[in-house]
């Protein structure tokens, strides 16, 4: 059994872009849920592997399994707002000013293919 502490809300928002003829390329975010999260800081070693990168700011995160986030963390492009901060979407789009907001870094493990939880790595959210 795997032993972690799900103390920090987090809201998942997925990218949904579509092409409509004759007017061009549209996105929007949606909400994709809330899943209460073990959130662990980059420090040391792994931090400075990430600043070499270019990261400044990341986490590690522990969650729940879910199977609609685990295949949008797979499939789209996600951001994840630390604390359910409202303010992390700002008139339809991620705010990349505000701190709490992130985006996954690399991979989502189901982890030992058990679909009881799953790990990520997220950083800063600097916008696209």
């Amino acid at each position: 059994m795997l032993k972690f502490n799900p103390t920090t809300p987090v809201r998942f928002f997925a990218k949904k872009a579509d092409y409509v003829p004759g007017v061009g390329h549209d996105a929007e975010w949606n909400d994709a849920g809330l899943l209460y999260c073990e959130w662990r800081g980059t420090y040391g070693g792994r931090a400075t592997a990430a600043q070499a990168l270019g990261v400044n700011d990341a986490a590690t995160i522990r969650t729940f399994y879910h199977p609609d986030i685990c295949e949008k963390l797979r499939s789209v492009q996600v951001v994840a707002i630390r604390n359910d901060d409202r303010l992390g979407i700002k008139n339809g789009i991620p705010d990349k000013s505000n701190p709490n907001v992130y985006e996954l870094w690399g991979g989502v493990d189901n982890m030992l293919e058990a679909n009881q939880f799953m790990e990520f790595r997220v950083r800063r959210y600097e916008g696209k």
